[in-house]
């Protein structure tokens, strides 16, 4: 039987994409016995419980009425280059010009493509453990190898410097970090990317920065590596930052994000960008550039929601005594639930669902430092997280 390179074959199954599936089963398997079982809380994937603006959506409407839709530039049209040149400037605190913005297939292609334009086989690339589990994908997609670094769930899940030194090897080629951070809500301090920007300057590693989530921050300030470099310093490629439009203004299936780089990387990326899908659709671009230059309340409206949210699971995790931490930022909280017995996360979460009919992350599909933890979005609604955690709770402590 062919089935293609193995070492992709032979990725774990992440489940984060198939409980959706497997809720529905467990609905219709319940049915068939004559049960009748409350809608499934969707608690396992970062998916914005609100709409696309309005004024987003109208401007796709206006594109496909009024103009051609042909090929575009790799990278993009110049005219949404400069529209995140300067959200770069006023959101992440640096400036860039068009020449260092490539658009994307979402953060997700975002982050592939730059993959793929600077690691392959032989590589070592440094990731959080826990992390979003694309990256240990994407990785084997190019070849190259992921080494976990930790964090640190006793202060906050903060990576620990000496630790990353310990892991470095003559074939580390990159670091990747994620701030704020998915599954935990970690926001890092502007010192701690300080040292995590030195470490990759003293190996002289590339320096991966998936800010996805730059603009859901509750506490805390957001700050970007390319931030505390001279732009000449930026120029000549060592950082990289992702960013993507799903998050701030729910556009998670229109597919877009940007990448932002030294001019040089960014020319290697274009190649990358057109021998992968060409261009992202003008459609959406117009969409995009809609959300950049249109009224922006509704960013700070969907992130005072996540707010509230956050404020919620942190109140009815102290209500059941499982309060560890507070994530500071994006919509995503780890919560322990090592109290059941000896059964790690994934069980927890597959017995969760078919008897509670709730879906979580099980914490294994972030790496082994949360196994003994599930993940739960706080991109849905306030009645769903609010069952949700509860059924979590209790279901631990039985």
């Amino acid at each position: 039987m062919n089935y293609g390179k193995q070492h992709i074959h032979d990725l774990p199954i992440n489940d984060i994409t198939t409980l959706g599936l497997y809720a529905q089963q467990v609905q219709r398997e319940a049915e068939a016995r004559g049960e009748v079982l409350p809608p499934a809380v969707r608690l396992q994937i970062g998916e914005p419980s609100f709409r696309t603006p309005e004024h987003i959506r109208q401007a796709a409407i206006e594109s496909i009425n009024n103009e051609p839709i042909t090929y575009g530039p790799p990278v993009g049209w110049p005219w949404l280059r400069e529209l995140i040149a300067a959200k770069i400037a006023r959101v992440d605190g640096y400036e860039v010009g068009p020449q260092n913005v490539a658009i994307a297939l979402g953060g997700t292609g975002a982050i592939m493509t730059t993959l793929l334009a600077t690691v392959g086989v032989g590589d070592e690339v440094l990731i959080p453990d826990p992390h979003w589990p694309h990256y240990s994908i994407q990785l084997a997609t190019c070849g190259a190898t992921a080494v976990s670094y930790p964090l640190d769930s006793h202060s906050e899940w903060l990576p620990d410097i000496a630790r990353l030194e310990q892991l470095v090897t003559p074939r580390t080629r990159m670091l990747i970090i994620n701030s704020p951070g998915n599954p935990t809500g970690a926001v890092f301090p502007r010192q701690v990317i300080a040292g995590l920007l030195d470490f990759a300057r003293r190996h002289d590693l590339y320096l991966l920065s998936d800010e996805s989530y730059d603009e859901i921050i509750f506490e805390g300030q957001h700050t970007s590596p390319a931030s505390l470099m001279s732009r000449d310093e930026f120029e000549s490629g060592r950082v990289i930052c992702v960013y993507t439009f799903s998050k701030s203004y729910s556009m998670t299936g229109w597919r877009i994000g940007y990448i932002a780089a030294g001019s040089e990387l960014i020319k290697t990326i274009s190649y990358v960008l057109d021998g992968s899908y060409t261009n992202v659709s003008t459609i959406v671009q117009r969409a995009a550039a809609a959300a950049l230059s249109g009224p922006q309340d509704c960013v700070a409206g969907m992130r005072d929601a996540y707010h509230r949210r956050r404020d919620l699971v942190v109140r009815l995790l102290k209500e059941h005594g499982r309060y560890l931490y507070t994530p500071h930022g994006a919509f995503y909280a780890l919560i322990d639930v090592t109290n059941r017995g000896q059964k790690p996360g994934r069980q927890f979460a597959l017995d969760l669902l078919r008897e509670r009919n709730v879906a979580v992350a099980a914490g294994s599909n972030f790496g082994s430092v949360a196994e003994n933890y599930v993940r739960i979005s706080m991109a849905a609604s306030e009645e769903e997280i609010e069952r949700g955690v509860r059924e979590i709770c209790e279901f631990a402590d039985r």
